[in-house]
């Protein structure tokens, strides 16, 4: 069971490494550029918090619809879960607070205007840190050293979501930097 709670995290991950690592062109990317990229994210990013935050407030088809789309990347136990009104939301304490971690990184990526100490080839590295109190958390659990909290899981799922969000962003804004570039040449190419 717990292990399974673990694979999900590291899939979300993945799959954003796996993403930030098919768009690396971000020195290119102009101030403007920037702007919009986070925007976009963090659009994107709110709208899958307020989905993972609805089962609570739906009618129960559209609540099994929501809990069965999050449990492909979350174990969705009760009692790891938050809840409102006793109907818990779509996802565990950790995966929430990694989701709420992506627009927050949106933000301070909009705030710093893409400004990032690490290249993107440091970017398996700085997920791989951002990941390990979770993997400790999990770990110390795991092993009976001590129980984790929902502190701690919301903590460490917050750390994940900013570190990965920060690049997610970036990957985003690059994308649109990208489409911007290739729309200009385009128009300027036909006659």
């Amino acid at each position: 069971m717990y292990w399974v709670s673990f694979l999900s995290l590291q899939e979300t991950v993945i799959a954003c490494l796996s993403f930030i690592v098919l768009n690396p062109v971000y020195s290119l990317m102009k101030p403007i550029d920037i702007q919009r990229g986070s925007i976009v994210a963090f659009a994107s990013t709110s709208f899958l918090v307020l989905l993972a935050s609805l089962p609570p407030f739906v009618a129960e088809s559209g609540r099994s619809i929501l809990m069965d789309a999050f449990s492909i990347v979350c174990h969705q136990l009760p009692s790891r879960s938050p809840h409102i009104d006793g109907v818990s939301l779509a996802v565990c304490h950790r995966c929430y607070a990694t989701y709420l971690g992506f627009p927050i990184a949106a933000l301070l990526f909009r705030t710093f205007r893409g400004a990032w100490p690490f290249s993107v080839r440091s970017a398996p590295w700085m997920l791989g840190l951002a990941v390990l109190p979770a993997v400790v958390d999990w770990g110390g659990d795991v092993v009976g050293i001590w129980q984790n909290s929902v502190g701690s899981r919301m903590v460490t799922g917050g750390i994940m979501g900013v570190a990965a969000g920060y690049f997610l962003v970036a990957a985003i804004a690059d994308m649109v930097s990208q489409k911007r570039t290739s729309g200009s040449q385009h128009k300027e190419s036909t006659p």
